[in-house]
């Protein structure tokens, strides 16, 4: 395996693992907000969305979730997010490795 497929298989990971994790925040704050816990802010949540998490919020506030889903800075920024972390991973795949 060539160096450069290891770093294109360590990036993909990441992008997977940061979804995964960004959902189950969005499961955690949700369950947070039911029990009248200790909540993520939202800035967290957009950051996590920004650093190639943004599908997995997305999904989170789909079914079962529904979480900030109402939310209209969510319902605007996370989809933007998207495709903005879409652009990047294109660019990374396209120029770096």
């Amino acid at each position: 395996m060539s160096l450069m497929k290891l770093y294109q298989n360590i990036f993909y990971a990441y992008v997977i693992a940061m979804n995964g994790f960004s959902y189950a925040l969005m499961w955690y704050d949700k369950y947070q907000s039911k029990k009248k816990g200790k909540r993520i802010s939202e800035n967290k949540l957009f950051f996590i969305a920004f650093i190639f998490g943004a599908l997995g919020i997305y999904i989170g506030m789909k079914a079962p979730i529904y979480h900030k889903a109402a939310k209209a800075k969510f319902k605007l920024g996370i989809p933007f997010l998207i495709i903005l972390n879409v652009i990047c991973i294109y660019l990374i795949y396209k120029y770096c490795i």
